[in-house]
């Protein structure tokens, strides 16, 4: 039965190697050096196995390869799995941003084919979070008004709706005056000044 000890692992470890240059009688100066040898070792081994789940995520990030841009080869195209796949210093958000670019030159050029299901479940998203596109009509004291729609209504509209919204969204970023009005599956384009 293994005792209970207060000690950290460092400290265990420490001990262990101080009671080995005890029972062989070793000098000070080689355990000290056995010590470094096996932490080196350890946080070598460390590095690797980081490196390796940072370039499988990266991987994941990436893929075809093709489709990213603004990604130097030499980072990407490796033949050693525990090298750095990534700019050293930049981390996989580096990777993420340049996912990030590479939809929206997808979705501006209209190269839908092109989008992963990631891609366009986070344009959904995205548009989802912009409350102030896809109104919808609603009747209240016998006047007729635009209102945002909200919650399960605005999902299940956004997943109906083809890739045409994503054209639909980009209009709106870029005319302060446009949006949409949605029905059950559809919606018709608006152009006003101010929607309340």
């Amino acid at each position: 039965m293994n005792k209970l000890t207060l000690l950290s692992r460092e400290q265990e470890n420490k001990k262990v190697f101080f009671q080995l240059g005890k029972k062989f009688n070793l000098p000070l100066d080689i355990l000290i050096y056995l010590y470094n040898s096996l932490i080196k070792s350890i946080y070598y081994d460390r590095s690797l196995q980081i490196n390796f789940n940072i370039n499988i995520l990266s991987s994941r990030l990436c893929e075809p390869l093709s489709l990213c841009i603004d990604i130097d080869d030499k980072f990407v195209n490796i033949k050693n799995p525990f090298q750095y796949r990534i700019p050293i210093g930049r981390g996989n958000e580096w990777l993420i941003y340049s996912q990030k670019r590479k939809r929206d030159y997808l979705i501006n050029q209209g190269l839908y084919n092109e989008l992963s299901p990631m891609d366009i479940i986070l344009q959904q998203i995205k548009i989802y979070g912009e409350l102030n596109f896809i109104k919808k009509y609603t009747i209240t004291n016998g006047n007729e008004t635009l209102k945002i729609m909200q919650g399960m209504e605005r999902i299940r509209f956004i997943n109906t709706q083809s890739f045409d919204l994503f054209n639909e969204y980009i209009s709106y970023l870029d005319l302060y005056n446009y949006n949409i009005v949605a029905y059950y599956d559809d919606y018709e384009q608006v152009w006003v000044d101010d929607i309340e």
